[in-house]
């Protein structure tokens, strides 16, 4: 499967793709691939996180708006807007905002 929901007519931001849902994980799909490899903006309203998840690929974080902790075994990741890491494939690990925030997530 190839991309898809992003605009084909005019550009639009990255961060206008996923709103903020009180309550909530919002989440838009841009890709999923057969073998497990996807592309997700995910928008994590204030006081929401995803809980530790161990993941087959190496998995690229990339801060959007706001921050959040990449929580690993032995150490917490600070990510800031604009900022960028990488947790290798099969290393536990959750994501916690410090307040409302928005990601980027691919998969590979």
């Amino acid at each position: 499967m190839g991309l898809r929901n992003l605009p084909t007519e005019a550009p639009m931001r990255l961060s206008d793709l996923t709103a903020y849902h009180p309550g909530h994980v919002s989440s838009r799909t841009l890709t999923t691939l057969e073998a497990g490899a996807s592309i997700t903006v995910l928008a994590f309203d204030d006081g929401e996180s995803v809980s530790e998840e161990e993941y087959f690929g190496d998995m690229l974080y990339y801060a959007i708006e706001g921050s959040c902790d990449i929580v690993l075994p032995n150490r917490r990741v600070a990510l800031a807007a604009g900022e960028v890491l990488m947790v290798p494939a099969h290393v536990l690990h959750a994501v916690e905002g410090r307040s409302a925030f928005k990601l980027l997530q691919v998969c590979v």
